[in-house]
């Protein structure tokens, strides 16, 4: 991982694919949440330990993007693309966001800051990515915005819960790269005032009071894990909550940890973890975390294949 962020104003502007030629743009609200102050963790804690705890403060806010029935496109260094079904979701997940990190730096007394940039609009979804205008817009209010703040438009603010207008304060008109036309920029304010809980707009969170639980099944073996363990091991060695005879799976391969209800899978193995989400594409996870939920397929060291000996399947629940 790079000790600065990578966005996605970068990479140049792709073609629509032609598969998706002629099919409607989606509407949708897309978010970037970027680190800042990741490359002073560098310096003052090696890139062992850095790296470790930029990996847990981004778990930290992709917990909060499902939270609010949000996806995680893609991570690109210390920054995340994410969508939502519409503004008023976006922006609740973006107080969360903020609210979590500021939770995340008390609790491991690191400096790091986070900055949020949100439009909506149409866009045009493929598997692991998503492009278009919005986008674009998207990219350039992260360029605008300082940690701490979360930078949205006028035009996305009129789209959102009264709730979350009354946050709102506009800040400047610019021009903004890919529009002819200023654009009112505004920031959202997510402080919580004094003896308010550490929540966001009331109704907009999903309850998750029920403890989470998942069932992995190996060898025909089912083995539940719940709230009451803090972490599970898989690996080649025997010492391991889960071991895996496979010459593809390392010593001490990978770990699930349960986290505010969720689980997360943090790979530190030479050959990587193929996961395969629900209706989702596989994908390698190779000294980096993901989020499981739903159900799927852990496979240890290899790609999946029905006669593997790493292949694990999962249910959360």
């Amino acid at each position: 991982m790079a000790n600065n962020p990578v966005t996605a104003e970068r990479a140049p502007r792709r073609p629509r694919p032609a598969a998706y030629e002629g099919k409607p743009p989606l509407l949708r609200a897309v978010v970037f949440a970027g680190l800042t102050d990741a490359g002073s963790l560098y310096q003052g804690f090696g890139d062992i330990q850095a790296l470790s705890i930029i990996t847990r403060a981004l778990v930290a806010l992709e917990q909060q993007v499902y939270e609010y029935r949000g996806r995680v496109v893609k991570t690109m260094g210390e920054e995340l693309l994410c969508v939502f079904p519409d503004p008023s979701t976006a922006a609740a997940a973006a107080i969360g966001m903020q609210q979590r990190m500021e939770h995340f730096t008390v609790d491991t007394s690191v400096r790091l800051g986070l900055r949020v940039g949100l439009h909506s609009g149409e866009l045009i979804e493929e598997p692991g990515d998503v492009f278009g205008d919005s986008v674009n817009v998207a990219a350039r209010l992260i360029k605008i915005a300082n940690a701490g703040q979360i930078i949205t438009d006028g035009s996305t603010l009129a789209r959102m819960r009264a709730a979350l207008r009354r946050r709102a304060r506009a800040i400047d008109r610019r021009r903004v790269k890919g529009r002819s036309a200023e654009i009112e920029i505004v920031e959202l304010g997510w402080r919580r005032r004094s003896g308010e809980p550490f929540t966001t707009e009331q109704g907009m969170l999903l309850d998750r009071s029920r403890a989470a639980r998942m069932v992995l099944v190996s060898n025909g073996r089912d083995i539940a894990i719940d709230g009451t363990r803090a972490s599970f091991t898989i690996g080649r060695d025997a010492s391991n909550d889960l071991p895996i005879a496979s010459p593809k799976a390392s010593r001490q391969h990978a770990r699930i940890e349960w986290r505010r209800d969720k689980f997360v899978l943090f790979d530190h193995s030479t050959n990587g973890t193929y996961v395969t989400l629900e209706n989702a594409p596989e994908v390698l996870v190779k000294h980096e975390s993901i989020l499981l939920h739903g159900s799927g397929v852990l496979s240890i060291g290899e790609t999946a294949s029905p006669n593997g000996r790493g292949s694990i399947e999962f249910r959360c629940g």
